[in-house]
């Protein structure tokens, strides 16, 4: 398998109902449980200014352990932030994204269960492909690519589609437990997303992050 941990922050963050002293201690915590390839600050802040204020906080704490830190969407703020890249949370935004930031950042792409999508953004060279199955289909006028998406493989099996047709990298943004993160990783997935299964652990944070990369190794 020898898939790699992809490990999103509460959202509790963003929006303010987790202090950031109070996140700190647990993050530390699972970064020091094993590896991470990257850590994504997930969710949505309220002002750009907390945003900023947390992404600064958050930031060196990863990196000075030569994990990747991206943020969702801002690809502005990504930059001048000094963040490793951006996690785009639809394809729409992807040319912009690498345009600005060149080839030298992580774009990112969530491309929900949008096969075509997926293509569209692997081709141009995005550096990473997510799939989400909590994501629906967008709005798909072409009646071709409307039959393509909705005759697609879901869950797992998407993951196993990517690999078997496409090169670029692929996560499994499902936020998986630590027991279907193995089900994925045998799919394909280059990289397992995982939120809940860390910050809800019933032991701690570092035991989560040892468990999940026990499993996917």
């Amino acid at each position: 398998m020898n898939s790699e941990i992809y490990l999103l922050t509460p959202p509790e963050v963003l929006s303010g109902e987790l202090a950031i002293d109070q996140f700190v201690p647990s993050l530390l915590k699972a970064l020091d449980g094993g590896p991470v390839s990257c850590v994504l600050l997930s969710g949505t802040a309220n002002s750009e200014v907390f945003l900023q204020e947390i992404a600064s906080t958050l930031r060196p704490l990863v990196q000075e352990r030569n994990i990747a830190f991206l943020i969702e969407d801002h690809f502005k703020l990504a930059a001048s932030l000094g963040c490793d890249g951006v996690h785009l949370t639809s394809a729409e935004n992807f040319k912009d994204a690498r345009e600005f930031l060149g080839d030298d950042s992580i774009v990112g792409v969530d491309c929900g269960i949008s096969r075509h999508d997926a293509i569209l953004v692997g081709e141009a060279g995005a550096d990473y492909v997510a799939f989400n199955n909590r994501k629906p289909l967008p709005e798909i006028d072409d009646p071709d690519v409307r039959a393509f998406e909705e005759g697609g493989p879901r869950g797992s099996d998407l993951l196993t589609w990517w690999q078997t047709m496409m090169t670029p990298p692929c996560v499994s943004m499902d936020d998986v437990s630590i027991a279907d993160a193995v089900l994925h990783a045998e799919a394909g997935a280059d990289f397992v997303a995982v939120q809940n299964a860390v910050w809800q652990h019933t032991a701690d944070p570092a035991i989560a992050i040892a468990e999940i990369n026990e499993a996917i190794a």
